[in-house]
């Protein structure tokens, strides 16, 4: 399988890290795809590479119809912790082969039951940009749950 040519979605991108995130994401994969809220700026959504969907971020069918055809699911979860159910949801509905999920939360059970995902957990001021890269094109995951200290 050739990693670099199967779609990624990079799912609530919204600070200049996740811009940084996503330029290196555009270099390494040949389709790449972002699902960004429509309450953000024009100017910081115009800034962002790769083929944009706009919907509401709280409707977990604008992002599975966002990610349909996508290999790799990259979510971010939002600091105070709104948007977990909704990601769960869009996740069950979608057809995405591997989930790289983002927090400064602790993960729930139900998270972790989910067959090819990958917890990246870290702590405010660590970055998560290179081991997110690494996850999205190696061939095969093997950790559940990886901390970033």
């Amino acid at each position: 399988v050739n990693l670099k040519i199967m779609p990624a979605i990079f799912i609530n991108p919204s600070n200049d890290e996740h811009q940084q995130l996503l330029k290196k994401l555009d270099i390494q994969n040949q389709d790449l795809r972002i699902f960004v809220s429509d309450k953000l700026p024009k100017d910081f959504i115009e800034k962002l590479p790769g083929k944009k969907a706009l919907g509401a971020i709280e409707d977990n069918s604008h992002i599975s119809t966002a990610s349909a055809g996508a290999y790799c699911a990259i979510y971010y979860e939002d600091p105070d912790n709104q948007l977990r159910k909704v990601f769960l949801d869009s996740i069950k509905d979608s057809s995405v082969q591997r989930i790289i999920w983002i927090s400064t939360k602790e993960p729930s059970k139900e998270i972790l039951e989910i067959k090819n995902l990958v917890y990246v957990k870290y702590v405010e001021k660590i970055s998560y940009i290179e081991k997110v890269l690494e996850l999205e094109e190696v061939e095969e995951i093997k950790d559940s749950i990886i901390y970033l200290k």
